[in-house]
């Protein structure tokens, strides 16, 4: 296939079936490889979609700048994208974003700035925003695409992830797995599957000690999934269930994947793919699950998949098939009365969504 420039290249990943996770009296898990982005990740979708908003409605041209914050893979697909429009870049990072990440941002001729000031809960994600709004605003022809906030990140996912994956199983898919980070694909796909008039389950998965859907705030060692604050692209109407993945659950399920399955892939990825593996067990034979993988396991060689990282931070994590399949029948998921996370957010919360039986 030819394309006109990398940005034309986005989207169009594929669905890869799960053979030794999973068991036949399951349903049958899809991994969707957002890994295969240009760029690396998902975050490609929706930062194309923003840049490209942003020139048309004039609030960015070439002669501008592109400034935001981020953990790594949102940063990494705007530096492509500013590489490929000659539009400067300049990405506030952290002390826990990715050396891969950061070398990254920099190789696309974006410039990453640190913020190694933390808040008071020991967080970066909060000051990172508020150095780039500073030098947005202090800064000619600046765009902050605000990914937390912008409707362009959703409408991304619904246009494309959503439609991609309808396509790809013929309409028959039972329930998507999403992480949080932004809510971008979350609430995107989401929105495209009951507008579609899919009965597909949309289920939300954040990281233990995120607060984007409403959980208690603590530490938490994934990157790229959770925030400290409910995004405003969070739409609470799209979700039919939610769990709460730890941080060794989902790092054994990556390493597991990539010696069982041959498929390397990140933090996120590993905690979409265990809930999925649940949400098998629950559905059962005869339907589909799909697990959106945001990005793969490259960038992560020196900590999830090094011993001693593991090690250091006191993480025991299952080394087999079956020790990972012992752990799932502790996550269940957030249903009907069960949903006082919610109540802050909607009035209309505790609505029983669709039962998994």
């Amino acid at each position: 296939m030819k394309y006109n420039n990398i940005i034309e290249a986005i989207g169009g990943t594929p669905l890869v079936r799960l053979n030794r996770l999973t068991r036949a009296t399951e349903a049958t898990v899809w991994v969707k490889l957002e890994c295969l982005n240009p760029s690396g990740s998902v975050k490609a979708r929706p930062a194309a979609a923003m840049v490209r908003e942003a020139i048309r409605s004039g609030e960015l041209d070439t002669d501008g700048a592109i400034v935001e914050a981020t953990s790594g893979n949102l940063g990494i697909a705007l530096a492509m994208i500013g590489a490929a429009l000659g539009i400067r870049t300049e990405i506030m990072v952290d002390p826990r974003t990715p050396p891969f990440s950061v070398r990254s941002i920099a190789a696309y001729g974006a410039q990453p700035t640190l913020v190694s000031t933390s808040d008071e809960h020991g967080k970066y994600q909060i000051p990172r925003i508020r150095a780039a709004e500073e030098i947005a605003r202090n800064t000619a022809g600046a765009y902050m695409p605000n990914q937390w906030n912008n409707p362009s990140n959703p409408a991304a996912h619904s246009m494309t992830t959503a439609q991609e994956i309808l396509t790809d199983l013929d309409g028959d898919v039972h329930a998507v797995v999403c992480t949080t980070s932004s809510c971008g694909q979350l609430t995107g796909i989401g929105r495209a599957l009951k507008q579609a008039g899919s009965r597909c389950l949309t289920v939300a998965v954040d990281g233990r000690g995120s607060t984007a859907i409403g959980g208690p705030m603590g530490q938490h060692l994934l990157i790229g999934l959770g925030s400290g604050f409910t995004p405003g692209n969070f739409d609470r109407s799209v979700i039919d269930h939610a769990y709460w993945c730890g941080d060794a659950e989902a790092f054994s399920t990556c390493r597991l994947l990539a010696s069982t399955e041959g498929l390397l892939l990140g933090g996120s990825s590993g905690a979409a793919v265990f809930i999925a593996l649940r949400v098998a067990q629950l559905l059962g034979p005869g339907h589909n699950v799909v697990a959106v993988a945001p990005d793969g396991g490259d960038r992560y060689l020196e900590t999830i998949y090094n011993d001693a990282w593991v090690s250091t931070h006191g993480l025991e994590l299952a080394t087999t098939t079956d020790e990972l399949r012992s752990l799932l029948t502790e996550y269940n998921p957030f249903p009907g009365d069960q949903l006082e996370p919610w109540r802050h957010y909607r009035a209309d919360s505790t609505a029983k969504p669709p039962a998994l039986a």
